[in-house]
């Protein structure tokens, strides 16, 4: 078991190094597709019961868990940042459509 959790928090690691690149470049779509993934492997983590994990193996698992919680955070305010534009452009698209049928309305 503890080699399976280690390999499965590797590659979550993996999966949000790819979610953060794609997030800085802009590529949402790509970074839709990658979080279904991610979703996925976190679940599963979750539902795996730590507890049983070898005493030995324990720090380096807690510590990697950390690291992926703080990248999970970046993550987090990445969404954050892309909703906020988001909103702004919706603001912009209702106040260019309320102008347009005041405009059409005279």
């Amino acid at each position: 078991m503890d080699k399976t959790v280690i390999e499965l928090i590797g590659q979550l690691m993996a999966s949000n190094a790819t979610l953060q690149r794609q997030a800085e470049a802009g590529e949402w779509d790509a970074f839709l597709d990658e979080t279904a993934a991610y979703t996925l492997g976190m679940r599963t983590l979750c539902d795996i019961d730590l507890t049983q994990l070898a005493q030995h193996n324990r720090p380096q698992v807690a510590a990697r868990l950390a690291q992926l919680l703080e990248n999970d955070a970046q993550l987090t305010r990445a969404m954050q940042g892309r909703l906020t534009e988001i909103g702004t452009e919706l603001s912009a698209m209702r106040k260019s459509s309320a102008s347009a049928k005041a405009y059409t309305a005279v």
